[in-house]
């Protein structure tokens, strides 16, 4: 092809400098024809070179599409993996899941969402809290007591997510969501983090609850959530506000210091023991329903 585009500029060049000399002896042919010649080859080593600065930026784009090809069909392996194991019988593979995503997650951004929502639907799973304590789990099999092994498993669920929402953390990942809808939360802590939506709706916290310093960029709902141990909200920012309809708390409750930019309201909500709420910088606090224990 450049053969081809190189002779044609070529003869037309040489007719146009033959036209243009108007002198028909042999002297002006010769030059105009190296004249002719030169500039033809001058025009086909350009186009000889954009040929193959277009080839190379074809190969490059091709190269580039196939190496993302590769890397999105590996994630997707790796994603699919992990999750088999997180739905296995056995503990250990559990955990080896859970630590699988993690990384996943961490040498990829993009999926990093999609992973907390998969920890967040581990622990929206039914899940029958045992009532003996930890200790000595550990050192037995983990197959002997399911109950307390899915514990273990779930304990860690939650760490990992407090580990990526803390905002100090090395591994912190910005701008996550949860939704912990009817989980069952087992000595919860989420201090220190900030995050974006949450969804703690009809959620049953075993143990106690610790979401100190703790920033919300969007609403927060904790629409029927059962607190049935020491609550403590200390310091902690609902920008856009947050809502404990129906909610029932067993102990004591701890909203001090709060900064709420929104409604920050409790109708219906059951203060067995009361709650204190001093310090604190709302827009606007609704506690008309809520229900406090009778003064003695």
């Amino acid at each position: 092809m450049t053969a081809v585009a190189v002779a044609a500029v070529t003869g037309v060049l040489l007719w146009l400098f033959l036209a243009w000399s108007g002198r028909p002896d042999a002297p002006v042919r010769i030059d105009a024809v190296k004249t002719a010649f030169g500039v033809g080859a001058g025009a086909g080593g350009v186009f000889a070179l954009w040929l193959a600065t277009r080839r190379q930026r074809t190969l490059e784009v091709q190269l580039a599409e196939t190496t993302r090809d590769l890397e999105e069909r590996r994630v997707t392996e790796l994603y699919t993996k992990a999750v088999e194991q997180l739905g296995s019988d056995k503990a250990p593979v559990r955990l080896g899941g859970l630590y699988a995503l993690e990384r996943l997650g961490q040498d990829n951004p993009k999926q990093r969402q999609t992973i907390v929502s998969v920890l967040c639907a581990y622990l929206r799973m039914p899940f029958k809290a045992p009532d003996v304590g930890l200790k000595g789990t550990a050192a037995r099999d983990l197959d002997d007591d399911p109950e307390e092994s899915e514990l273990l498993v779930r304990l860690a669920v939650q760490e990992l997510l407090k580990t990526h929402l803390s905002h100090d953390a090395t591994g912190y990942w910005p701008g996550m969501s949860i939704d912990l809808q009817r989980a069952t939360l087992v000595d919860f802590r989420l201090s220190g983090c900030t995050l974006a939506a949450a969804d703690f709706s009809r959620a049953r916290f075993i143990g106690q609850l610790h979401i100190r310093g703790t920033r919300f960029t969007r609403q927060v709902g904790f629409y029927g959530a059962e607190f049935r141990d020491i609550v403590n909200f200390d310091r902690s920012v609902f920008e856009e506000g947050a809502f404990f309809s129906r909610a029932h708390f067993a102990r004591d409750v701890r909203f001090t210091r709060i900064r709420s930019g929104g409604r920050f309201e409790f109708p219906r909500a059951v203060f067995a023991e009361g709650a204190a709420f001093d310090g604190g910088e709302h827009q606007e606090l609704d506690l008309a329903d809520a229900q406090f224990p009778a003064a003695e």
